[in-house]
């Protein structure tokens, strides 16, 4: 992999799991995956020891997942699902270009900044129906891709998130809460999934326009670089 001090940064505060079922699962799909899109598009997937159930990507060719969550996914099509929704990010012009904007930050600082430029709920849907694509093109069962989702649902509603999995109670308020929370509910991005995979079968597709991909990501890094620069201000302020 390429220069990437983010993942470095990572990678010192971070246990990373290099053997073992978690590590082997992660790099069977992530090459599985990686026969569905350009071969210029390599990605690396790290399984990070987290207290968080999720995954997440930023600026380079890494995805990151938690073992906590892998150690629910049941099966590599579960798996499967998680990771290649992160990489749709990438495919679909989310995630800002450059890498290095972050290194001057707090790592934590630097992933909540990332998440707010990346995430949304039209970014997360788009990276969810593309991810599940992704899949199907893959050969995995996309019921059991789908599994992924409803084990994240339960996640929430284990730990008491009832509109993280549900949405709000006033359908009014619908809209700004996904753009409050940065996606749809879990119980609607798993309708949407099934919807998109029923039309699937009579040919339907996300399209990906490689030009309009390349002008977000070069917004984006423009966007980061601004955040990047207030994030070590803010900091440089605080010291005084």
């Amino acid at each position: 992999m390429a220069d990437d001090p983010l993942r470095d940064a990572i990678e010192r505060e971070l246990v990373v799991e290099n053997s073992g079922w978690a590590f082997e699962r992660v790099e069977r799909v992530t090459s599985l995956l990686a026969q569905t899109f350009p071969g210029a598009q390599r990605f690396e997937t790290l399984v990070l020891w987290s207290a968080d159930h999720g995954a997440f990507t930023a600026p380079g060719r890494t995805i990151y997942i938690s073992r906590r969550l892998l150690e629910r996914l049941p099966d590599d099509a579960a798996a499967a699902f998680v990771i290649a929704h992160e990489i749709a990010h990438h495919r679909l012009g989310h995630v800002p270009s450059s890498i290095t904007a972050w290194s001057q930050l707090p790592l934590k600082l630097a992933l909540l900044l990332l998440s707010k430029l990346i995430t949304g709920p039209e970014r997360e849907r788009d990276a969810d129906l593309l991810g599940i694509e992704m899949c199907v093109d893959a050969g995995y069962d996309p019921e059991r891709c789908i599994l992924a989702l409803e084990i994240v649902d339960q996640v929430f509603l284990d730990y008491g998130d009832v509109a993280g999995s549900l949405g709000p109670d006033d359908g009014a308020s619908r809209w700004w809460w996904s753009r409050g929370r940065g996606y749809f509910s879990m119980r609607e991005r798993i309708a949407m999934l099934r919807a998109h995979v029923a039309a699937m079968k009579h040919g339907a597709r996300i399209v990906i326009d490689p030009a309009a991909a390349r002008a977000r990501r070069r917004k984006l890094a423009m966007i980061a670089a601004g955040s990047a620069a207030a994030g070590v201000a803010l900091l440089l302020l605080r010291r005084r």
